[in-house]
């Protein structure tokens, strides 16, 4: 399954980029993701660098882990997630700059094909929708948060 969604946001690039890339605030943004599990053990810098997360998917807690596979500073993150019992998601975040005070976010993301029943299943059935919606929806916190002035 893939996904690709745009966003302008009002800050300028390499604020957004902060703080978007800042694991502690994820969040507060991401939906669905309900912590940062010992976020004094997390990594968020060099490729293999992990953060281990707690997420809500269709009511039901679950944990996981991101690992960084790329990062350039204020243009791309590469990342991917491992959630047990479900299939493996990539991600790429695209920074741009449309001007001063104005970035662009492209979101691309890709999910690995499961491998068992139950996976195959809920790949088909569920987690897509489940996925995308979580994702547009952070797009839009990400927007309000923005607006507001709440990542100063």
């Amino acid at each position: 399954m893939h996904t690709e969604a745009i966003r302008t946001y009002p800050v300028a690039l390499k604020t957004g980029f902060d703080y978007c890339d800042d694991f502690k605030t994820w969040p507060m943004w991401y939906s669905g993701m309900t912590e940062i599990i010992d976020p004094e053990e997390a990594k968020w810098m060099e490729r293999g660098d992990e953060v281990r997360f707690g997420y809500k998917l269709l009511g039901r807690r679950l944990e996981g882990v991101t690992i960084l596979d790329e990062l350039i500073d204020a243009e791309l993150v590469r990342f991917h997630t491992e959630i047990p019992g479900l299939p493996v998601v990539h991600f790429a975040y695209h920074y741009a700059e449309i001007e001063a005070e104005r970035f662009e976010l492209r979101v691309e993301m890709e999910t690995e094909e499961p491998t068992s029943f139950f996976g195959k299943t809920i790949d088909r059935m569920v987690m897509p929708r489940a996925l995308e919606r979580d994702l547009r929806a952070s797009l839009d916190n990400l927007a309000d948060i923005f607006a507001a002035g709440l990542f100063e």
